[in-house]
């Protein structure tokens, strides 16, 4: 028996067809439906228990003292002001340039 032509369009559907059948499930589970007399019921006692862990992690954060502040500060204030004046004279060059160049034309 020869073998029959299949035309193309049936080719490509057979195709889309056994790609769906050996397509696995996708990963992502289905979403459960939310009880939501429980959820609120469980509310407060999670929102306690989250302020409780920030105060917790917050204990074992190592603060700063006084002297620390005072020289970050100070260190803060000298780079502010070096930046500005960077600024300010790459502002008053360029300024006097396109001037120059505005007079040549």
């Amino acid at each position: 028996m020869a073998k029959q032509k299949i035309p193309t369009k049936f080719k490509q559907k057979a195709m889309m067809e056994k790609m769906m059948q050996e397509r696995k499930p996708s990963s992502t589970p289905a979403r459960k439906k939310i009880n939501w007399k429980k959820f609120l019921k469980e509310l407060p006692g999670k929102i306690a228990k989250f302020f409780r862990d920030v105060v917790h992690e917050l204990k074992k954060v190592s603060w700063p003292t006084r002297n620390e502040i005072f020289k970050y500060t100070v260190i803060v204030l000298v780079t502010i002001v070096a930046f500005a004046l960077l600024l300010g004279g790459f502002d008053f060059i360029w300024i006097r340039l396109v001037g120059v160049l505005a007079k040549i034309q």
